[in-house]
């Protein structure tokens, strides 16, 4: 069954060709690549045994445009993968298209392509449930949990919510605890973008509980790297930062690594540790894979230039930004901080433009917390900004962090020069 209820199948495949003008376009001929090959799978995924029907029809089809692009391109790969299985002489088992589907949509997901990407996990949801006895229920929460996080970077809650907790309820089904740990770990992340600190937090903190006991380090590095997050929003920052850390040790996954030292720079700025802060995102913007977090880093490092009153640096990073495909949280903060820099700088109109643009970020796409400091700021437009505070050095708590982070920017200057 699909998570998501389209009224038509790959609505968003279609609408988003229909957006491309040019039929000979490189994206034209991806999207359509990409459609061609899951109408090939809807067309046969009918049979209680797991097997398809070959089609020959969608096949030719599907082959013409996947050849039609560049040898190189990552899209033009998993899908000549996929089709190739889909052919096959086993007649195309949906167990051996499922992990070419997710590869498909992992590389949608670093093109930010979030939309298209829940598509193709929705795919592989409807896959694994052929069968109703459980026995594909490992490849279900772990396509449930790549859905709810593209859910959750489009700001759509409930579907991010649904998807989490199914994930967790299939992992459930096989005693899959880590998978299980995880899903609980991110569906309380949408607790907290939802608002709800105090609920957020009592649920990171049994995941934390709950991987601890079974000796889970990454599951357990994951429920403190969201506690992190839920302490940052409650302005507990140095509980943040060393929470932040913590799961940056535990943690396996270069990705998640990345998020979470994004969180340690953060919370130092609000610490006034502006120095450290800036190490961490420095150390992000050089060496992350992820542009959702490369972004994010870029956003940090304009807010610390406004901090430090270095107006042309400041401009250089919101030049920067403006130019960027932002997701709507993040283009929601982007405008937020585009909009106190400029209240910094003493452009009071500028500043009230950009906080109303965030402010209708926040409303479009529920965004909470974002529409608290919003509201915040456009009552502080009628005072005149104060001197920036200065920098702090950090706490005996904290300062240990603060200097790996100095010798880890340093060590990359080094290597890079």
């Amino acid at each position: 069954m699909s998570l998501t209820k389209p009224t038509v199948l790959h609505a968003t495949f279609f609408e988003s060709l229909a957006r491309v003008r040019d039929e000979s376009s490189l994206e034209w001929r991806r999207l359509s690549a990409g459609l061609v090959c899951l109408r090939f799978i809807d067309s046969y995924l009918a049979d209680d045994d797991g097997c398809m029907r070959f089609d020959s029809h969608h096949a030719r089809a599907a082959w013409e445009l996947i050849k039609a692009l560049d040898s190189t391109d990552a899209v033009r790969c998993v899908l000549m993968s996929l089709l190739k299985v889909l052919e096959s002489e086993d007649g195309g088992r949906a167990v051996t298209a499922r992990p070419r589907l997710m590869a498909y949509g992992r590389v949608l997901e670093l093109d930010s392509r979030w939309s298209l990407a829940a598509d193709v996990y929705d795919t592989v949801v409807r896959l694994c449930c052929i069968r109703r006895d459980g026995s594909d229920a490992s490849d279900a929460a772990a396509a449930c949990i790549r859905l709810g996080e593209c859910r959750r970077q489009e700001a759509r809650w409930d579907d991010a919510h649904c998807a989490f907790s199914a994930a967790a309820h299939h992992a459930a089904l096989v005693g899959d605890l880590s998978a299980e740990l995880r899903a609980r770990c991110l569906d309380a992340t949408v607790t907290s973008e939802r608002g709800n600190l105090p609920k957020a937090d009592a649920q990171l903190r049994r995941a934390a509980r709950d991987a601890r006991v079974a000796g889970l380090t990454d599951a357990f590095a994951l429920a403190m790297h969201g506690r992190a997050h839920v302490a940052y929003q409650r302005k507990r920052f140095e509980s943040a930062v060393r929470f932040a850390f913590r799961a940056l040790r535990g943690l396996r996954d270069p990705l998640a690594r990345d998020r979470a030292l994004a969180d340690v720079a953060t919370s130092f700025t609000e610490l006034g540790v502006r120095a450290a802060a800036r190490d961490g995102h420095l150390i992000l913007v050089a060496t992350t894979q992820d542009p959702l977090v490369r972004g994010a880093a870029l956003v940090n490092l304009m807010e610390l230039a406004a901090l430090d009153r270095m107006e042309p640096l400041f401009e250089q990073y919101r030049r920067q930004l403006s130019a960027e495909a932002l997701p709507p949280r993040l283009a929601g903060y982007y405008h937020y901080f585009a909009g106190r820099g400029a209240w910094q700088f003493g452009r009071v109109e500028t500043a009230r433009t950009e906080y109303v643009r965030a402010a209708e970020l926040s409303a479009a796409h529920n965004l909470a917390q974002l529409g608290f400091e919003v509201e915040e700021a456009l009552r502080g437009l009628a005072v005149m900004p104060e001197d920036p505070r200065p920098a702090s050095v950090p706490s005996l708590k904290t300062a240990p962090i603060a200097r790996a982070l100095g010798r880890m920017r340093e060590e990359l200057s080094g290597a890079a020069s």
